[in-house]
């Protein structure tokens, strides 16, 4: 695990850490086609003070450098009203600082999600609590699995990029057969404050990581 930081920096309920089953670990609280699409007006409604990104497919294409500019745009935009960290497994420390700098955000790399050790890290080093921020990512045995387990507050966005290798594809049919079986569809909703909550965490699994 390797933090970046840029070189110039620019919650839920206490009812929402019900434990949540093993069934619903790959369940995200709201999937969306594309990062610009997630209501950040539930999301302060909510009291979620941080979000904590996946990079690749996320916000930047994969082998792509840096992010689309309305991408970059649109992180400075909600820099204004969140903390912002990138959490990613990419095993190049050289590419997450790059895209940290230029997405002016701190980050770490070779993260193992769906581990929770680095976003423990992450949100130690955004000093918040897990119930005030969202984690967001493309793919749903990572960034969703990591992040039902930490117990926070989950969103999954359609990948950036068209997947070129066999195993990526047979990945990624897996995931839409989990989705669908779960009957999870695009603008799934955020339930808002005053009903039934999200459940999260779970005591079944590892403590450690």
């Amino acid at each position: 695990m390797r933090v970046s930081a840029p070189c110039q920096e620019t919650g839920l309920s206490a009812s929402d850490s019900a434990p949540r089953s093993k069934k619903s670990l790959l369940r995200p609280s709201m999937r969306v086609t594309h990062i610009k699409q997630i209501d950040i007006a539930i999301l302060q409604e909510r009291g979620i003070k941080g979000i904590i990104f996946d990079l690749d497919d996320t916000l930047v294409k994969s082998f792509e450098p840096t992010a689309d500019p309305d991408v970059s745009r649109w992180l400075v935009q909600i820099q204004r009203e969140f903390a912002v960290f990138i959490v990613s497994n990419n095993a190049s420390d050289l590419r997450v600082r790059l895209a940290s700098e230029h997405l002016g955000v701190m980050g770490i790399a070779q993260a193992g999600k769906p581990s929770r050790r680095s976003f423990r890290k992450a949100l130690q080093l955004m000093n918040l609590q897990v119930h005030e921020v969202a984690i967001v990512g493309d793919q749903l045995f990572t960034d969703i699995l990591g992040g039902n387990r930490l117990g926070a507050l989950t969103i999954l966005v359609d990948p950036l990029s068209t997947e070129v290798g066999w195993h990526r594809n047979l990945m990624r049919a897996f995931e839409r057969y989990i989705l669908k079986r779960a009957g999870v569809t695009h603008q799934q909703p955020l339930k808002r404050s005053g009903t039934a909550p999200l459940a999260s965490g779970t005591a079944s699994l590892s403590r450690t990581d």
